[in-house]
């Protein structure tokens, strides 16, 4: 009977165990992923935070973000309400996530300058770790300054940090939506920012309108950085990966606004590592992808790159790769309605490959003679290119694939094969006196 009951006990045991690993019993999740009693409530005592868009709360919600710090993390809280702040809301401890109730809570600095909220802390050697914004609304009641590089403003600011996230979040109104890194910086200053689920728009709760001088979101400097699900809406740049910014991954987000802006996606400074992948990127003044010439392995793949309409300005083109740029992959993306090239590629090591590319060059839709250099695929210069298996059709452009030297910049060591340019312009031109060549088993 003894070792019954010792069997029969030690099976309840396993049983028990199974059905918590398989999740049959609830796990109390950690307490940084919900808001609960034990967390820090801006509105509750000692800190009473008001929350009605006139008192200003920033020493009520500065104490509680302090005493999850000095407790080591925990969540703060803000319940439905609108915080008027007069200063920078600073995170400079570890495990701390302020988290609203989505668009019911939100957070607004009354200046054109700094930041809403600003996560990390102010040298290398003091890192800040795994902070998250969670379902807030960060917002300003008055225009960024236009100065953005002498007197910029931020909605979120993550310098210094490691592990952050911001999750649910919705910004409106700053010369930069979301920044990450250290401007100028190099290293791994800031690591690991992940940006979920979030939107940094145009139209505001606090001021109808807003405008992002600078762009939506930027990353200045650091590495290992992922945008996902994420809806932009720039009056100027959707998202610049600029400096020393390196291993950024940009995923099933939209790069979009109504009314047309200057650039989509735009790659600059020396940072390497890009990754542009299933994203719509619709509706820019000059390029919806900017490649720029210090730019290296940065890949456009699985996207829809286009316009709403066949207007737009004359100078709108879907991908420019720019010369000194290198390892550039443009692949199975669609393309079209661009005023002028689909894609331009003056870069070294560039691969274009499975791309459709449709009704591109309609800046000459209403006078052929708009643009007499306009090709849907238009190379020129470079070394070490391949274009090959993608469709082209096009009523409005000079070729479908042009390849031509580019002033002392010969075209050399490229290969251009089963295209389909069957139904655009005069199919595939080479005009390049590059030796080192394929151009074959193209329609």
């Amino acid at each position: 009977m003894v070792g019954y009951r010792m069997i029969s006990n030690r099976i309840t045991a396993a049983l028990l165990a199974a059905l918590v690993i398989w999740g049959v019993i609830g796990v109390v999740p950690p307490r940084a992923e919900a808001a609960s009693d034990s967390d820090y409530n801006v509105k509750a005592a000692p800190y009473n935070a008001v929350g009605d868009g006139t008192t200003d709360d920033t020493t009520a919600i500065q104490s509680a973000i302090n005493d999850a710090q000095s407790a080591g993390g925990g969540v703060v809280f803000f319940p439905k309400g609108s915080y008027k702040i007069s200063s920078t809301l600073r995170v400079t401890g570890h495990n701390v996530q302020l988290e609203g109730t989505g668009k019911g809570s939100a957070i607004f600095l009354n200046k054109s300058t700094d930041a809403v909220i600003h996560i990390g802390h102010t040298t290398d050697m003091h890192q800040t770790t795994h902070n998250k914004v969670k379902n807030l609304t960060v917002d300003r009641s008055v225009a960024p300054n236009t100065d953005v590089v002498n007197s910029p403003s931020y909605g979120i600011r993550v310098e210094y940090a490691r592990f952050t996230t911001i999750d649910g979040v919705t910004v409106y109104n700053a010369g930069y939506g979301i920044s990450v890194g250290v401007k100028g910086a190099t290293g791994f200053n800031t690591q690991f920012a992940n940006i979920l689920n979030s939107n940094v728009m145009v139209s505001g709760s606090m001021r109808g309108n807003s405008v992002f001088p600078g762009a939506n979101v930027v990353f200045w400097s650091g590495a290992d950085y992922k945008m996902s699900a994420n809806f932009l809406e720039p009056t100027n740049v959707g998202v610049l990966m600029e400096g020393d910014s390196n291993g950024i991954n940009i995923d099933t987000t939209t790069v979009i606004n109504g009314a047309a802006y200057n650039y989509g996606i735009v790659s600059g400074g020396t940072g390497f590592a890009r990754y542009i992948v299933n994203c719509i990127v619709e509706n820019a003044h000059h390029q919806q992808i900017y490649i720029a010439g210090s730019s290296s392995r940065v890949t456009v793949a699985d996207s829809w790159i286009g316009a709403g309409d066949e207007e737009g300005t004359a100078t709108r083109r879907g991908i420019l790769i720019e010369a000194g740029a290198s390892r550039i992959t443009i692949a199975d993306n669609r393309i079209g309605d661009q005023q002028l090239q689909g894609i331009f590629s003056m870069g070294d090591n560039v691969t274009i490959t499975g791309n459709m590319l449709e009704r591109n060059v309609v800046y000459n839709r209403l006078n052929a003679g708009n643009c007499t250099t306009c090709d849907s695929v238009q190379i020129e210069g470079g070394k070490h290119v391949i274009v090959s298996n993608n469709r082209v059709y096009s009523d409005y452009d000079r070729n479908g694939i042009g390849l031509f030297d580019d002033g002392t910049r010969v075209l050399n060591y490229y290969i251009v094969t089963d295209n389909d340019t069957s139904e655009s312009g005069s199919g595939i031109y080479d005009g390049a006196t590059g030796t080192n060549k394929v151009v074959a088993d193209n329609l």
